[in-house]
């Protein structure tokens, strides 16, 4: 390709290159301050968390423990916006401790990242019913199959598919600063997802709550670049 060295030393392209690439800067900008304000959340379902009924006491106890870290996040760390991916388990209990929570910093984000349209579709009456509760008090919800960078090519729009739960949770890790994952150490999404940020390089804070030992707490940091 032929370069066009009028172009080049034209003062008026000069500019406009020179404000397109200041915008472009101030965009990515804004984006990190706005990721390193941002916690996600990764966990596993109600099956490794004491079973499908939402008051059985490993639940109770894990919102409890939730509800202190996630405090902890607002006034120690200065986070502000929480994600979640409002799956069955740890995504619901840590989105309503954060919708509990905003009665006391009402200026903290509840944000629902699902991975597909009709995430609820094969959940039983009672689970739609709290999951179109939870999407009706978050504060933003994402697509995320509807993002370009997220897109999976050959998956039908709205319906389930492995991929896009990946997907989903590599926004959620691209987006976020800290990751709060209830995580028992076994092969599972929550360990697929925290490998990724494990790749990303982009210097999480890894909160981590082990459901073998009352949730206790564990903070770690995957080292960036």
């Amino acid at each position: 390709m032929a370069i066009d060295f009028a172009k080049l030393n034209d003062p008026e392209w000069k500019k406009q290159w020179a404000d397109e690439r200041k915008e472009c800067e101030r965009q990515l900008e804004e984006q990190e301050t706005l990721r390193k304000k941002t916690v996600c959340f990764t966990g596993h379902r109600p099956n490794k968390l004491g079973g499908y009924e939402i008051k059985n006491p490993t639940m109770l106890k894990l919102k409890d423990k939730l509800l202190e870290v996630i405090e902890e996040l607002i006034t120690n760390e200065d986070k502000s916006r929480f994600i979640t991916g409002g799956a069955l388990g740890t995504d619901q209990a840590a989105c309503w401790c954060v919708h509990i929570l905003k009665k006391k910093y009402p200026h903290i984000k509840n944000i629902i990242a699902t991975p597909f349209k009709e995430q609820d579709k094969v959940w039983s009456a009672d689970q739609k019913m709290w999951y179109k509760r939870m999407l009706n008090v978050a504060d933003e919800i994402i697509n995320v199959e509807e993002l370009d960078k997220y897109k999976v090519s050959g998956e039908k729009s709205g319906e389930f598919s492995p991929a896009k739960m990946q997907k989903r949770n590599e926004y959620m890790i691209d987006h976020s600063e800290a990751i709060v994952a209830v995580y028992d150490g076994s092969k599972s999404g929550t360990r697929n997802c925290l490998n990724y940020a494990k790749k990303t390089y982009l210097g999480h804070q890894l909160w981590r709550l082990h459901p073998d030992f009352n949730f206790e707490l564990d903070i770690t940091y995957f080292v960036g670049l």
